[in-house]
């Protein structure tokens, strides 16, 4: 039975898509002097800015890069960022039919909780694992290894909620059914196409109930 559920952050629980291809898109702008098409940055949904800058800005000085894009991501973070429709009822159900529930996010921990403040999140997650608190990233087992381990969860015990392939891959690498959300921007065909096949799909999060549920 499942008993713990772990769930990416960016484009799973909030939809940071918008502001993340902008703050990109300004980065490129300041230190390239031009954008690039947004299919490569949705590319890049899952990693973490270092991860990204090291191939696609090799030799920019990394910490002014990611001052810019950080910047410009927190002076539009209200007018960009919104909740994913549905998710929050989804984690109110879970939490009331007593599921421990984990964050598992490449993002920074400081802007993971501006939003978890903004959103109302605290309430709902047992156990947040950012990008500070492991050394090997997505699609590296690490993130969701580590979150399992603050739950005291066992990998068949959990399940995994994610969108991009990175997510997919760490769930799988760690031993841990996967489930991709058709909410974000990244085309479950891609992420096949990438060679990854999550153990489930979901188009809305309330459906996420009929997989437990059967379980």
């Amino acid at each position: 039975m499942k008993k713990y559920i772990i769930f990416d952050f960016d484009g799973t629980v909030i939809n940071t898509n918008d502001v993340v291809i902008a703050s990109w898109q300004e980065a490129f702008r300041t230190y390239l002097g031009h954008e690039i098409p947004e299919s490569e940055i949705v590319k890049t949904f899952g990693e973490t800015l270092w991860t990204t800058l090291d191939r696609v800005m090799p030799g920019c000085d990394q910490d002014a890069v990611v001052k810019c894009y950080r910047d410009y991501q927190s002076a539009h973070a209200d007018e960009l960022v919104k909740e994913c429709e549905g998710v929050k009822e989804l984690l109110k159900e879970l939490v009331k039919r007593g599921y421990k529930l984990a964050i598992a996010t490449s993002r920074a921990k400081a802007t993971y909780q501006e939003y978890a403040d903004r959103f109302d999140l605290n309430p709902y997650f047992d156990v947040v694992v950012a990008m500070e608190d492991v050394t090997h990233h997505k699609p590296h087992p690490e993130t969701v290894t580590t979150a399992l381990e603050r739950l005291g969860a066992k990998p068949e015990e959990a399940l995994m909620l994610g969108d991009t392939r990175f997510d997919i891959i760490c769930s799988s690498n760690a031993g841990v059914e996967s489930v991709f959300v058709g909410w974000s921007m990244t085309r479950i065909e891609d992420v096949e196409a990438a060679g990854c096949k999550p153990t489930y799909f979901i188009d809305k999060p309330m459906d996420l109930l009929n997989i437990i549920t059967e379980k």
